[in-house]
């Protein structure tokens, strides 16, 4: 399980044109992302606008990821649907493709108890017989997991994991001090330290897809206790999400910064809003502040 403990970039997905997703480019940055030593790739989340792909291309875009990759860095196949039956139609796709594990934001909209989406995550492991990381992200599904939740679930061995997307770091502590054994990736890359200080293992961000070096740099620096070391580090990179947040257009600043470094990724599928000029003028500002700090990827 160690592999799973890393720094993985939460990938956005390349579009050409005519708002096709771009597999030759998406396998073109995965190849130079992992060849750089990056640990980690969450495919199809948050950040690779999910639920505006449809579930044929969120499969091939997993199946490119993990050919390009060639097993270097971990993959980890989010494949979170509304339904238990749509998200395990993912899930098992993503076991037969050759992941690390799988996982899926809380089941959302229906206002489900949590005693059923325990069952949906125990669903998941028992179906797939793959490991689970469950994804909590109350802002924008509405749920919050608790740490009575996940002792619920964690009775059932193949759910091993948690991404934990919230501010709330108490919570975080909690369910981590209360099982120890349990993987805990911090989801806020404004707070990656602060989550890596409260016992997350490793962490899942969006703009690990440019600057995953530096989260590695924090990363090492806190597990040796360095950290006003980490703190100048994280301090830069919130210099970044400041800047890139400040737009409203997070996904398309991200995906230009790596369209300036080589790889054409085009913009965001709508209703996301276009990128205009100004836009593009932080994203190029961002991105020379890192290349200048030493961070490509």
């Amino acid at each position: 399980m160690d592999r799973l403990k890393g720094i993985f970039a939460a990938l956005v997905t390349p579009y050409d044109k005519d708002g096709r997703v771009n597999y030759k480019v998406l396998q073109q940055y995965v190849d130079y992302q992992a060849s750089k030593g990056l640990e980690g790739f969450y495919v199809c989340g948050s950040t690779a606008e999910s639920f505006l792909l449809s579930h044929d291309e969120r499969k091939k875009i997993l199946e490119a990821v993990v050919e390009a990759n060639g097993k270097r860095a971990a993959v980890v196949a989010h494949c979170g649907s509304i339904g238990t039956d749509l998200t395990i139609d993912l899930a098992k796709h993503a076991v037969k493709t050759g992941v690390d594990a799988i996982s899926a934001v809380t089941p959302f909209y229906f206002n489900f108890k949590p005693a059923d989406i325990v069952t949906y995550y125990c669903d998941m492991a028992n179906e797939t017989g793959a490991p689970v990381i469950v994804y909590n992200i109350p802002k924008m599904s509405g749920v919050t997991v608790t740490v009575e939740m996940m002792k619920e679930m964690r009775r059932n061995p193949g759910i091993v994991g948690l991404k934990f997307t919230s501010q709330d770091m108490y919570a975080l502590e909690q369910i981590k001090t209360s099982d120890p054994d349990l993987i805990v990736y911090n989801g806020c890359d404004e707070m990656c330290l602060a989550g890596l200080s409260m016992g997350a293992d490793g962490a899942i961000g969006s703009t690990y897809n440019v600057m995953g070096k530096l989260f590695m740099q924090i990363r090492d620096l806190a597990r040796n206790s360095e950290l006003p070391q980490a703190l100048a580090l994280q301090q830069k990179a919130n210099v970044v999400l400041k800047s890139l947040l400040g737009t409203g257009k997070l996904f398309g600043c991200l995906k230009y910064i790596i369209t300036l470094r080589g790889y054409d990724f085009g913009g965001c599928r709508r209703p996301f809003p276009v990128m205009n000029d100004e836009d593009r003028a932080v994203a190029s500002q961002m991105n020379a502040f890192l290349l200048e700090n030493g961070i490509d990827f």
